[in-house]
Formats: structure tokens, sequence, C-alpha cells
């Protein structure tokens, strides 16, 4: 069963992920205002540990971090930028130049690196995960995924038939400014493609619209039309009616003429008869 929770993102200057509320790197960027020498480098080490902290930006740009950089302890500040920015396989890749990490740090770093992968796709091969996270077996690398799917880091299901990770969410990772030109293209073709969508959207409406009307009209004539119809069918019935009725009276009128013509007729036989007499 894949754990389905909702993430409290952190907010930080260059973060693409949200505050709700309290921000975990806020206690960390007060406390690096005045922390100096041996502090500055263990308040580094807490918030690489600090399971709560996913983004690092805002405390990159305090003044007593970056003073670290060109001074023998610049590996820690290397460390940060690594956890801002890198993954686990750069971490390999460069340990010379960084501070040594903890067990913790490690998984926190490879949970990162899982949430960079799944900027890129969103169906991440196991093979792929096995070599950027250094791990050598399978069920290592799924208790691996299921920690940071309990920790909200990522939300998504183990698709175990087909050995990938399917990732519907990951939380937001800091920004490199040199990106954002990048990211306001992708928004601005992004952006293009939606009015382009909205477009062909806005044509079927007025399509349909149209089509609809046209059917209005048409329901409309065949309504005029048979209405047309029974008023002439009603006034041709009324003048059959009344022909009927003038043909009845025409012959109940030569019906009474025949009547009084033959009165008159025998009238006038019986009168004759009479004159003989």
């Amino acid at each position: 069963m894949t754990p389905e929770l909702e993430s409290n993102n952190c907010d930080s200057s260059w973060s693409t992920s949200g505050s709700t509320g309290h921000n975990p790197l806020e206690q960390f960027v007060i406390l690096a205002k005045t922390a100096k020498n041996a502090a500055i480098l263990e308040l580094i080490k807490q918030v690489l540990e600090a399971p709560s902290v996913h983004v690092f930006g805002e405390l990159l740009e305090m003044p007593n971090v970056l003073a670290l950089v060109g001074t023998p302890n610049d590996n820690y500040y290397n460390a940060l930028n690594l956890f801002a920015y890198g993954t686990y396989r750069q971490y390999l890749e460069n340990k010379q130049q960084l501070i040594e990490l903890t067990p913790a740090m490690c998984k926190k770093l490879q949970h990162l690196t899982i949430v960079t992968l799944a900027i890129k796709n969103k169906c991440i091969p196991y093979s792929e995960l096995l070599i950027e996270l250094d791990i050598k077996n399978v069920r290592d690398l799924e208790d691996l995924i299921i920690e940071a799917i309990y920790a909200d880091i990522i939300h998504g299901k183990l698709d175990q038939k087909n050995k990938q990770l399917e990732v519907d969410y990951a939380i937001g990772r800091d920004i490199r400014k040199d990106d954002i030109t990048e990211i306001i293209g992708t928004l601005q073709e992004w952006c293009d493609s939606c009015e382009t969508v909205l477009g062909c959207i806005e044509d079927q409406i007025h399509r349909a619209n149209t089509e609809k009307q046209k059917r209005i009209k048409h329901k409309e004539n065949i309504e005029q039309e048979i209405a047309n119809l029974k008023k002439a069918i009603k006034t041709q019935a009324n003048d059959s009616d009344e022909a009927m009725a003038t043909d009845s009276q025409v012959a109940s009128g030569l019906e009474l003429r025949k009547k009084s013509t033959k009165t008159k007729s025998l009238k006038q036989t019986g009168g004759g008869v009479k004159l003989q007499r």
C-alpha cells in the first residue's frame, strides 16, 4: 500500500517550495547572524541533519556562511551548497571537497536526489535510482523510498512489476539564480500552450453556438410551417362547411319552389272542372 501524505514545504529566498506557517530553516538563519568560527560550522552540520529542512538557499546567503569560502573550512560551505543544489552521486564524486557526512546526512541527501530525479522524470527506473543513490539491492532502495514518502518528501507508488518509482508529487528544492531565466522560459512556453488551448476551446464554443442557433432557427421554421398548415387546414374546413351550408340552402329553396309550383297547378286544374258544370 502506498502512503498518501500531505506536504509541509519550507520557504527560502531562492526556493520553489512554499511555507504554510512555521519555516524550519528560519531558526538556523537567525542563529547564523551571530554564529562565527566553530559555531557556524556546528550550525551547518545541524541544519544538514535536520529532518525537516530541505531548502538551504537563505542560509547560503548569510554573510557568516559566505565568509567560509576560500578558507580552510570552505568544505562546510561546499557541503551546504551540495545539499541545496546537488545529488548523492555528486557527493561521491567530490568527497575530498566536502565534509564527511553522517548516516542521517547521507539519507537526507539521497532523499533530495530522488526529488531532483523526479523533476526530470515522473517514472524513475529502479536501475537509475540504484546508480544515483549508490544502493546495491532493490529491497534497500524500496525501504529508502518508503521513508521518503512517509517523510512527505515525495508522493507516489512503487511499481514493482515494471521496476520503477511513479512520482505524483515532490517537494521543491533550491533554485540557482542562473536557472531563473530557464524557468521563466519554461513558464512562458506553458503560458503559450495554455493560450493555444484556450483559443481552440473558444473556436469550438463559437462553432457550437453557431450550430445551436442554426438548429433553433430550423426548429422555429418547422414550427411555423406546422402552424401555417394547421391554419390552412382549419380555413379549408371552414370553407367546406360554409359551402355545404350554402348548397343545403339552395336545395331547400328549389324544393320549396317545386312544391309551390305543384300547388298552383293543382289549383288551376280544379278551377277548370268547376266551370264546365
